[in-house]
Order: structure tokens, then C-alpha cells, then sequence
């Protein structure tokens, strides 16, 4: 199984319980076996969620890392707000384009959860 969860809420309570349906899906041992991939990919103002000074969810996000969940940022997202690589949480990867990202996860089969 690949799935992708879609993040562009800049609400923390979004971003947060976005996260949290990641968690259940990890806990369901009917759907989730080790093996398969699971991504969060955040762009627009959802970026903030990976952003170290900014976000209320560090811990959540080190754990989802443990967990092996990818986490990508959007690069544009991170440069119109004047960030960079460097201000994200350890693990957090950039991609240059949320939207490019996205078609090119459904392109490799990834289902696709839109997050609040």
C-alpha cells in the first residue's frame, strides 16, 4: 500500500489531526503492514507544520518519523515564507512543488487522502 496524506490547512488543529489519521492508519493492522508507505506532503501555509520555530507539533512529527512516515514540505511554500531546508524539523524533506509532487505520487500509484 502507498498513500499520501495532503496537507494545506494552515490551521494548527488541522495540521494536528491530519497527523493523527496518519497515526490510526499506522495502528490498523487491517490495512497497514511494514512495507508499505505512507506520506505526508505539505504545501501552502501547512508548511509551518514542519518548521521548527513555528510549529506546535514537534513531538507528533518525531514520531511519525520513527514511525518511518515521509514527511515533505513544499519548497515554494518554504521560500514565500522565507525559510529554507534548514528551519525544518530533522527528517523533513523539501520538494520543489507540493502540486507537482502530488501528481507525481497518483502517477506512481499512491492513493491520495486530502487532510483537512
Amino acid at each position: 500500500m502507498k498513500t499520501v496524506f495532503h496537507v494545506s490547512s494552515p490551521d494548527a488543529g488541522d495540521q494536528q489531526h491530519a497527523m493523527i489519521n496518519v497515526a490510526n492508519l499506522l495502528a490498523d493492522e487491517t490495512v497497514y503492514s511494514s512495507g508499505d508507505v505512507v506520506i505526508i506532503l505539505a504545501n501552502g501555509a501547512a508548511v509551518r507544520m514542519f518548521v521548527e520555530e513555528t510549529t506546535d507539533h514537534s513531538e507528533m512529527v518525531e514520531r511519525l518519523l520513527d514511525d518511518g512516515v515521509s514527511l515533505c514540505a513544499c519548497g515554494n511554500a518554504l521560500a514565500g515564507m522565507s525559510a529554507t531546508e534548514d528551519d525544518l524539523i530533522a527528517g523533513v524533506a523539501v520538494v520543489p512543488s507540493g502540486s507537482g509532487e502530488l501528481a507525481r505520487l497518483e502517477d506512481e500509484g499512491f492513493g491520495y487522502v486530502k487532510a483537512p
